[in-house]
C-alpha cells in the first residue's frame, strides 16, 4: 500500500453504488520569487515529501522559477537545499557592469544547465512553468517550452542588478514585476488544488544602499499584484530580509519547514480524494 493510500485509507468515504470511486485531486505548486529566501522552498518540500504530496504541476517566479525546474528535473528537497548550501554564490552574483545591469549570471545558466542535464522544459519529468516579464511590451511571459536554463535565467533578471535576457523580439526580465507567486498559472495548468508559497516580506524600513532601492522597489511593484490564485498560501518569511543575504538561507528553510508543518491539516484536508 503507497504512503497516499495509508494516509486516505480511513477518510476516504465508499463510492456510491453503481458511482465512480474517489479521485485524487490534480495538485500544483507556485514556487514565488525572493532570492535567496527561496531556501524555504525546499523546507516546505520537507514536511510534504514527509507526507507523500506530490504536486501534479509547478511553475515558478524568478528564484520560484528554479526550483520549480530543479523539482521539475528529479531533485527532491535534500538536493535543492545542498544546491543552495553548496553552490558558488560569490562567482554567480559576480559584478561585471555594463549599461543594463551589474551581474551578467552567465555562471546562473551554467550551473542551472547542469543540474537539470540540459532538459528542456516540456522535457520534464512533471509538467512546468516559468514566469517573466517583457520590459518592451509590458507583458508577462510564461515559458511552456525550450530552453529550461534561460528561462530560469530571465525569469531572475531583477532589474538594475542582474542583466536582461534578449529573447524573440523580447527583453526579459524578473517575473517578480508582474506575477510573483503564479497561482495563476498553475491553476491553468489544471491544477484541482493550487497550494503558493510565497516569500513575500516587504520592509518600510528606510533604504540604506542601492541594493535596498532596488529591492524596495521590487517590493512596492510585487506589492501590487499580491492577490494570489490559490487555495492554500503559505507564507514563510516572518520579516524583511535581503534577498541576496547568504547568511539567512539556513533560517529561511527552517522557516518553510515551520510553516508547512502549521498548516499541514489543511493541505491534507484540501487535497484528499473525493469526487469529481
Amino acid at each position: 500500500m503507497s504512503l497516499w493510500q495509508k494516509m486516505f485509507a480511513h477518510k476516504a468515504p465508499p463510492p456510491p453504488a453503481g458511482g465512480d470511486p474517489p479521485q485524487k485531486p490534480k495538485i500544483g505548486i507556485a514556487f514565488g520569487g525572493g532570492g535567496l529566501k527561496g531556501s524555504a522552498h525546499a523546507g516546505v518540500l520537507k514536511v510534504l515529501d514527509e507526507y507523500g504530496i506530490r504536486p501534479d504541476f509547478v511553475a515558478g517566479t524568478s528564484i520560484g522559477a528554479a526550483i520549480a525546474a530543479l523539482y521539475a528535473s528529479g531533485y527532491d528537497w535534500k538536493m535543492i537545499r545542498n544546491l543552495f548550501a553548496s553552490a558558488d554564490l560569490d562567482a554567480i552574483v559576480k559584478v561585471r557592469p555594463s549599461r543594463k545591469g551589474l551581474i551578467p549570471a552567465d555562471a546562473y545558466v551554467t550551473l542551472m544547465r547542469n543540474c537539470t542535464r540540459g532538459k528542456k522544459i516540456e522535457e520534464m519529468n512533471i509538467p512546468l512553468r516559468i514566469v517573466a516579464v517583457d520590459l518592451i511590451s509590458w507583458q508577462k511571459v510564461v515559458f511552456d517550452h525550450g530552453d529550461t536554463a534561460l528561462a530560469v535565467r530571465a525569469s531572475s533578471a531583477v532589474p538594475g542588478v542582474f542583466t536582461p535576457v534578449k529573447m524573440d523580439g523580447m527583453l526579459l526580465a524578473d517575473g517578480y514585476l508582474l506575477d510573483n507567486c503564479p497561482g495563476d498559472v498553475v491553476r491553468e495548468m489544471g491544477a484541482d488544488i493550487v497550494i503558493a508559497i510565497s516569500l513575500f516580506a516587504p520592509s518600510h524600513d528606510e533604504p540604506k544602499n542601492i541594493l535596498d532601492i532596488v529591492n524596495r522597489s521590487l517590493d512596492i511593484s510585487a506589492g501590487m499584484n499580491q492577490k494570489i490564485d490559490a487555495d492554500i498560501v503559505l507564507r514563510p518569511i516572518e520579516r524583511h530580509m535581503n534577498f541576496l543575504d547568504k547568511n539567512a538561507i539556513g533560517a529561511c528553510f527552517q522557516m518553510g519547514e515551520d510553516v508547512a508543518r502549521q498548516h499541514i491539516d489543511e493541505i491534507l484536508e484540501k487535497i484528499k480524494p473525493y469526487d469529481k
